[in-house]
């Protein structure tokens, strides 16, 4: 079995377990004694947090994909954020908060807006709440890419330039990204090499020999046109 990016304490993982098959989870969530493949989440979004807080940036959003399994959307506190039961969702807003505190930006004031799922029509739902403050961020960090397509639509709708009046950032460095208008700025991760690594992992269990988990895989900062310097007030 490969269990995919599922809750901390899903009944999914033990039915699979009590299978007594060979068994790799893959990005979440981290079992003990079960060979896992991902990457480094928190480290990843730290860096892509350290871009935007390098260009300038000190008015920040984040939209986020889902922290609980109640299907919840709108904005979240810092309660909810620490205990998430998905551990990429809860690690790389670690990471968004670790950069920003480090640049002596409250995290605890930066808006985190949930959504229930990775969907790019939730990605403007989220961007419509997010820009429709007074003092809107000039910079969104976002979860995954999807939901910073949907932040790039509406910002084109509300005739704010990207990355002039706003800078977006997205994760996983989808093909659509680099098509996007403008290109995005993302963390790139790769996907086929997660497969390729939890295919062998499966085959050495197969074979009896002993699990061992591979060291995090490598993610690197793709950045494209979607991020800039803010534009003095």
């Amino acid at each position: 079995f490969v269990v995919y990016s599922v809750a901390e304490g899903d009944p999914l993982v033990d039915a699979a377990r009590d299978r007594g098959l060979p068994l790799v989870v893959v990005d979440q969530p981290r079992v003990t004694g079960v060979p896992f493949v991902g990457i480094d989440d928190e480290t990843a979004a730290r860096e892509a947090a350290e871009h935007l807080v390098g260009l300038g940036h000190r008015r920040f959003g984040v939209v986020s994909f889902g922290l609980a399994k109640d299907g919840w959307k709108g904005f979240v506190g810092l309660e909810r954020q620490r205990s998430s039961p998905y551990r990429v969702s809860r690690a790389r807003l670690e990471g968004y908060a670790a950069a920003l505190s480090a640049a002596n930006v409250p995290w605890a004031r930066v808006p985190v807006f949930e959504c229930p799922g990775s969907a790019r029509s939730l990605g403007r739902e989220a961007a419509q709440a997010l820009l429709s403050d007074r003092r809107r961020p000039t910079a969104v960090l976002a979860t995954s890419d999807q939901l910073a397509l949907g932040v790039l639509d509406v910002a084109a709708e509300a005739g704010l330039d990207v990355p002039g009046d706003l800078s977006v950032v997205g994760f996983d460095d989808v093909p659509e990204s680099a098509g996007a208008h403008p290109p995005l700025t993302t963390v790139g991760q790769d996907h086929g090499r997660k497969g390729l690594l939890a295919g062998r992992l499966l085959i050495r269990g197969l074979r009896g020999e002993p699990p061992k988990s591979p060291e995090p895989l490598a993610s690197r900062l793709v950045v494209r046109s979607s991020t800039a310097s803010p534009r003095a007030e």
